[in-house]
């Protein structure tokens, strides 16, 4: 696939000029207002949820043999490692340690800031170019990853509550969320179908969304919009067509690990767990995921996942214990593994360039022999796949030219 020869655009939070000033005061009282929530739902609110106190809670912890948080350690890296498989898949290329560090940095990012995924997107998209993949890949990674996740989150506690109904009782907690997420699923799929189906939805979703960025005072064509759009439309629905195993396989064998290290987590401060109850608190952590104004959704989620475990029958202090350690792995460790990451990536990416600036020729002998970026590895040495040659249909290209 050719690569653009277009600058880079570079990941900011926030714009150039007068708004500038604005736009970080706003961020810090959204990092100020999310430390706040998580804080108070974490100290105040998970001991009165589960009806434990934070002595109790203390004890189990500080308990916990050091060999053991050693092999629950070991167990998260696999599960980090096993999805590395989802996103090498939605990005063909895209090799399994350049997959790790784009999680791992967008997480920490993300982990760290109020509504912190925008960021990690614009960090992870600064990455994917650097490595000499187009805007375009990126935005079909995106989509594909979001779409396979989201469809997880929901499809997870429709299988929690089935599992209860046939090995536990008590599962009337999860009903309603079970519910709300059979009811969001279906209309994910529906409609996540009918884009990647229908040319003609594609170019008027992206001719609408032109139409907007004009409103906004983008200079951009909404026809060059809608094309594009369509242009992703078809690569996503190749993708999906010939990569879907991989994607599934990859996001399964990530949630069979990760439910692992939960149920581990709660083996080690003591619990009598139940495979069924272990995988119904994970289901719920996903839904509460979705959509949360604390970074991480941190405070929300354990709270949540507590409260699910104590009323499907487990003891208090160990399920609230539990809980904190499994997310001091998948919510505080990965802030300073994927700060160390980033730090690192960004580090060698000024050397990197620091000895290209030292070997460039003149500028006069560049533009004599300038000429396109080559292509990235992995398409040069294979042939651009069927699906990738996107013909809008006559009527189309004449709706949007």
């Amino acid at each position: 696939m050719p690569i653009s020869s277009a600058p880079e655009p570079t990941a900011s939070l926030c714009p150039s000029g007068e708004r500038v000033l604005r736009c970080r005061v706003l961020a810090t009282i959204k990092a100020l207002l999310g430390l706040g929530v998580t804080a108070g739902a974490l100290i105040w609110g998970l001991p009165r949820a589960v009806g434990a106190s934070w002595s109790q809670i203390g004890s189990i912890i500080v308990g916990i043999p050091m060999w053991q948080l050693f092999a629950l350690a070991a167990l998260w890296a696999i599960g980090i490692l096993s999805h590395t498989i989802m996103l090498s898949a939605a990005m063909p290329g895209l090799r399994h340690r350049q997959a790790l560090l784009v999680s791992q940095t967008g997480a920490a990012v993300a982990n760290v800031l109020p509504v912190g995924g925008a960021a990690g997107t614009a960090l992870n998209f600064s990455m994917i170019r650097r490595w000499g993949f187009t805007s375009f890949d990126f935005a079909r990674y995106a989509m594909v990853t979001n779409l396979w996740d989201t469809l997880f989150k929901l499809g997870l506690p429709v299988v929690a509550v089935t599992w209860l109904g046939a090995t536990a009782p008590g599962q009337g907690t999860l009903f309603w969320i079970a519910l709300w997420s059979l009811v969001m699923f279906i209309a994910v799929v529906v409609g996540a179908t009918v884009l990647l189906r229908s040319d003609r939805l594609a170019h008027s979703a992206g001719h609408r969304a032109g139409r907007v960025a004009v409103r906004f005072g983008r200079p951009v064509e909404p026809a060059a919009w809608a094309r594009r759009a369509g242009e992703i439309r078809w690569d996503t629905a190749g993708l999906v067509s010939s990569a879907w195993i991989r994607l599934t396989t990859g996001k399964v064998l990530y949630v069979v690990l990760q439910t692992a290290l939960l149920g581990a987590c709660l083996a080690a401060v003591g619990a009598n767990i139940n495979p069924a109850v272990v995988f119904a608190a994970y289901a719920v952590q996903q839904v509460l995921s979705i959509a949360s104004i604390t970074p991480g959704a941190a405070g929300v989620v354990e709270v949540g996942m507590a409260g699910v475990l104590v009323a499907l029958g487990l003891p208090a202090p160990e399920a609230a214990a539990g809980i904190l350690l499994y997310r001091g792995f998948t919510f505080a460790l990965e802030i300073p593994v994927g700060g160390t990451a980033l730090v690192w990536w960004l580090v060698r990416g000024r050397h990197l360039a620091d000895a290209r600036r030292a070997s460039a020729p003149q500028p006069a002998a560049v533009a004599a022999t300038r000429a396109p970026r080559p292509a990235h590895p992995a398409y040069a040495a294979t042939p651009r796949p069927t699906y990738l040659m996107y013909r809008p249909a006559p009527e189309l290209a004449l709706a949007v030219d």
